[in-house]
């Protein structure tokens, strides 16, 4: 089992049951790192924000040590007194661990409108902050879970020298539905003992999200309570990066290297989901052209319902691409499902369907479609859409 957002040196976590979810499962977690961090944050751009993302946003460039994340409850649309409550409740925990109020970041996630816990939260602080421990990351991740069947850790050694250790980076994420990041994810925290500079962070940070979360989709529906943070306590003691450093290329690989194998774990645990969609772009004019059509495709409703239901109707494919304002070569684009040609140009290709209707049978299905109008490539991720999904979201 992984290390997540203990893996680096210095950040403690915990996860437990304050009494938000009626199941007994853990809804409290606490990450708290032994050391202030330079903090850098990405945030929803839903005009309707959570009060704990706006709690966030007005204190995420101060030094930050400790981060709370609740489930089952998204402290969203619930009236103002819900805010106040909110800056309470950094009181107390600010209190209990000896430091600043706004040295805490606060995220939530659950059902939307309904009264902040406040009293269950509180309640909860005591025992929140004797389990944390670099052993309790799992617990962590844990606690922020919704419809997520499992908990999705990732951990990476950067190999940059310094004087105490060589620089780690960590991270947790959740994620199931009501996915559509803009600028954001659902839920991500993500730790480094790097010695890092704010401006190479939120750089860094920035490109990752780019591409990786704000490459997947499961339902083209953007959350209130998208967070992901990224904190950094300096304790590996290497040479500060900064962007023209010569560590910050190797820094920020690593960073959107971890934060993409966060995403595609969230687009592969889509709710109801039977399979994971890996739409890759390329030939395209620009960037932007060639995201736009990869998040087209792997969140067409269409595509995914063909894909659920392994039918290889690549019209679908193909009407979504066009669907979008993306210079194409309309005479010479290609699509292959499951290494299998389709189409090429304005011609659909002779081929073996019952070979590509039993490729579709796997739980992994790529999509590849070259625009031939430039050499700018991008990836997007998802899942098929199934009767599943439904259930789960008319009961939510």
């Amino acid at each position: 089992m992984g290390k997540g957002v203990t893996y680096p040196f210095g950040f403690y976590a915990s996860g437990i049951h304050c009494g938000i979810k009626e199941n007994g499962k853990e809804d409290l977690s606490l990450i708290y790192s032994i050391s202030p961090c330079v903090s850098a944050g990405m945030f929803t751009t839903n005009q309707f924000k959570s009060y704990s993302v706006i709690w966030s946003i007005k204190n995420i460039k101060n030094e930050i040590r400790a981060v709370l994340i609740n489930s089952g409850n998204a402290n969203a649309c619930n009236g103002k007194k819900n805010y106040l409550l909110t800056q309470k409740l950094m009181e107390e925990l600010g209190t209990k661990l000896k430091i600043e109020k706004n040295s805490i970041l606060f995220a939530s996630t659950g059902i939307i409108g309904v009264d902040l816990p406040y009293e269950k939260i509180k309640n909860a602080f005591d025992k929140l902050i004797k389990n944390l421990s670099p052993e309790n990351n799992y617990l962590a991740a844990k606690g922020i879970m919704t419809t997520d069947t499992f908990p999705k850790e990732c951990e990476i050694n950067t190999e940059i020298k310094g004087r105490k250790k060589e620089v780690f980076i960590g991270g947790m994420a959740k994620g199931a539905g009501m996915i559509n990041p803009s600028l954001a994810t659902m839920l991500c925290f993500i730790t480094t003992d790097a010695v890092i500079d704010r401006e190479a962070l939120e750089f860094a940070l920035k490109e990752s999200v780019e591409e990786s979360f704000n490459m997947i989709t499961v339902d083209n529906d953007m959350s209130t309570n998208d967070t992901v943070i990224c904190l950094a306590n300096g304790l590996a003691r290497n040479k500060t990066i900064h962007i023209d450093s010569s560590d910050f290329e190797n820094f920020l690989n690593s960073l959107k290297e971890l934060c993409t194998k966060l995403a595609k774990m969230i687009a592969f645990d889509g709710e109801g989901a039977s399979k994971f969609i890996e739409v890759e772009v390329k030939g395209g004019w620009c960037k932007k052209d060639v995201r736009r059509v990869a998040k087209k495709v792997a969140g067409s409703s269409l595509v995914k319902t063909a894909i659920a239901g392994e039918n290889p109707n690549w019209g679908r494919i193909l009407a979504a691409v066009g669907s979008t304002n993306a210079r194409i070569d309309m005479k010479n684009i290609e699509i292959k499902i499951c290494g299998v040609e389709v189409f090429r140009g304005t011609e659909p290709l002779r081929h073996n369907e019952e070979k590509l209707k039993n490729l579709l049978k796997n739980k992994e299905i790529k999509i590849e479609i070259d625009l031939k109008r430039g050499n700018f490539s991008a990836t997007a991720w998802g899942c098929d859409l199934t009767e599943e999904y439904v259930k789960i979201n008319k009961e939510y």
